[in-house]
């Protein structure tokens, strides 16, 4: 499975046993799905359940460090991609309507209540988690109504109670290199004492160092 999957998965499955310990039930009370078909029926199996869809993936843009080259041999350094860190865009929707709608207000209100508690996952607290990935954090994040309702559309939904969040971040590093180079030869350390003779430029100032050195004698 690629990273995305795995990750959203893996949420899906812990927020899902945050259900179960307060309330068992046949079958999932978390699934990661659509709400409706391309064909725009609803989907049955999402019924009276926890809807967690992903709605968008960014690029991150906080992250600048990065080397270029890495050590393979010898004195030879790899040229490999730039690591590449995206987001997530995640809703949750309470999928319940008519009789079970307050019941949908109750398992929305736990989802809010289960990333209160747990902002962010490493591998200590989620097990399998990506081995790129050192850590994730969900945080919550506003929508318009506007906004709301445009991606309530997108998804082929009427307005249904959720929450939205934004999950970082998820690294995409491969190992393919691109090319090799020596490493950088005559490059002094700062403080570095450099016994060659030093060439100057002109016979001018060749003599002209010569003087300074015959001084320095006296």
């Amino acid at each position: 499975m690629g990273a995305i999957q795995t990750t959203l998965e893996l949420i899906r499955q812990k927020l899902d046993e945050f259900f179960r310990n307060a309330n068992p039930i046949e079958g999932d009370w978390v699934i990661l799905s659509n709400i409706v078909d391309h064909e725009g029926h609803p989907y049955e199996a999402a019924k009276d359940k926890l809807v967690m869809f992903l709605a968008n993936i960014q690029y991150e843009t906080a992250i600048s460090t990065y080397n270029r080259t890495t050590p393979v041999k010898g004195d030879q350094y790899a040229i490999i991609a730039p690591p590449l860190y995206i987001d997530l865009y995640v809703v949750f929707l309470a999928n319940f309507y008519n009789k079970t709608y307050p019941e949908g207000l109750g398992v929305i209100s736990r989802t809010i209540s289960f990333f209160q508690q747990n902002p962010w996952f490493t591998h200590d607290n989620l097990p399998g988690l990506d081995a790129v990935i050192d850590k994730l954090t969900f945080e919550m994040t506003n929508l318009e109504v506007t906004g709301l309702n445009y991606l309530m559309g997108l998804m082929g939904a009427k307005y249904l109670p959720s929450a939205f969040y934004k999950v970082r971040m998820i690294p995409f590093a491969g190992e393919a290199i691109q090319g090799q180079v020596p490493a950088a030869q005559g490059i002094q350390s700062p403080g570095e004492i450099d016994d060659k003779p030093i060439k100057h430029a002109t016979p001018l100032a060749a003599a002209t160092a010569a003087e300074i050195d015959d001084d320095d004698e006296d």
